[in-house]
């Protein structure tokens, strides 16, 4: 099968318990990234600051952080920063995307999704294919309907599955049964509650 999700940073760190927390906690940033196609990690700048940094392949690097650092809690974040600077001269950097309080993206707050479509719209010099989030809800008495998303970007496909999913199970009620690991494909998931059935998955378009 050829590899839809970029590869796990490379280093000592993996083992550290603090990494493993920030690269779990934060892994609704760090894999629609990797499905674009990007090495992505958890980075450290001392005193107690983290941030998530993607390799573009060119030369550059995306870093996202919040208002300033990203805290140690994901549930407290106010909103994305995404910068995209030269590996070896940081000094040389654009902002792409504010969402913090006082930032010009500030109406989208912590959303992901925003922040993913801005981050699929750079020019980098390969691109992942685009894909096309879709949803299944089920009956106990056998209706169902469908849910379609248009195609889109890796990165904004995949933040929009993590959301999709999240709102099932964090407003509709419904549990997680069953989701398809990473290394096997792109997402695919089945969610249950009290009968109905709902089957959240992410397609590569054709386009």
């Amino acid at each position: 099968m050829t590899t839809t999700i970029a590869a796990l940073p490379d280093h000592n760190r993996i083992t550290d318990p603090l990494w493993q927390r920030l690269f779990h906690g934060y892994g609704h940033v760090i894999t629609p990234l990797r499905y674009a196609g990007w090495v992505t990690d958890i980075e450290t700048a001392g005193g107690g600051e983290f941030y998530v940094r993607a390799d573009l392949g060119d030369g550059t690097e995306l870093i996202i952080a919040s208002e300033f650092s990203l805290p140690a809690d994901p549930g407290e974040v106010s909103g994305w920063t995404a910068v995209r600077q030269e590996a070896e001269n940081t000094s040389k950097h654009t902002v792409l995307y504010d969402s913090t309080p006082n930032g010009p993206q500030r109406h989208h707050g912590n959303s992901l999704i925003p922040l993913m479509a801005r981050i699929d719209g750079l020019d980098v010099p390969s691109r992942a294919p685009r894909l096309i989030v879709s949803a299944t809800h089920t009956a106990p008495y056998g209706a169902s309907h469908n849910q379609t998303a248009g195609i889109e970007g890796a990165a904004t496909a995949i933040a929009r599955f993590s959301e999709w999913s999240q709102r099932l199970t964090d407003h509709e009620g419904y549990q997680r049964v069953w989701q398809r690991p990473q290394a096997d494909g792109y997402p695919l998931a089945l969610f249950e509650s009290a009968g109905h059935i709902t089957t959240v998955r992410v397609t590569r378009s054709n386009d």
